[in-house]
């Protein structure tokens, strides 16, 4: 089956990283919905990861990622369920945007909140708070399984160990899924 294969979870988990070596390994072509996103309407999100309007984003990036199933057997698409907006709350993205993109597998990546802390403050010098990472690692999780069950793909929740062993067991999932 062709379509994409959505890498989603937190912010700062790696899946931009994963999905750029994923590309290497196995050559199926790897976007980030966030820079689709930019290229078309032009926002930098940037350390402030706030959105203006997730609903229109959601259309575009729709829109965007059917003519690169178009253009490619399959895809790898990193993104979110859920996002901050300009005040670090969490929200959930449309659901209606997950069956606009073809998804024909779903790989959480998931990595202590610490870990996550982490990552952002170093990437984007910015600090959350602990019980905001929190908050949106669960909600990812949910919105995630949720989904899944809708599109009626399988849904893998994979720890992120930030190794080269993370590459070879996505690889795995990603072929055996």
């Amino acid at each position: 089956m062709n379509g994409t294969i959505f890498i989603a979870g937190a912010y700062g988990t790696g899946k931009s990283t994963l999905c750029s070596k994923l590309t290497q390994k196995t050559n199926i072509p790897s976007f980030s919905a966030g820079d689709l996103i930019s290229d078309i309407n032009g926002e930098m999100y940037g350390a402030n990861k706030a959105v203006v309007d997730k609903n229109n984003n959601q259309i575009l990036l729709a829109r965007r990622v059917r003519e690169l199933n178009a253009q490619n057997s399959n895809i790898l698409l990193a993104g979110h369920f859920c996002i901050f907006n300009a005040t670090n709350q969490v929200e959930l993205l449309p659901e209606s945007v997950f069956f606009e993109l073809n998804i024909m597998q779903i790989i959480l990546l998931e990595a202590s909140s610490n870990q996550i802390f982490e990552h952002l403050k170093k990437r984007d010098g910015k600090d959350y708070s602990q019980s905001t990472i929190d908050e949106l690692v669960l909600q990812e999780r949910l919105q995630a399984e949720k989904i899944s069950v809708k599109l009626k793909c399988p849904l893998s929740i994979y720890r992120m160990t930030f190794s080269d062993a993370d590459v070879e067991i996505i690889g795995e999932i990603v072929y055996g899924g």
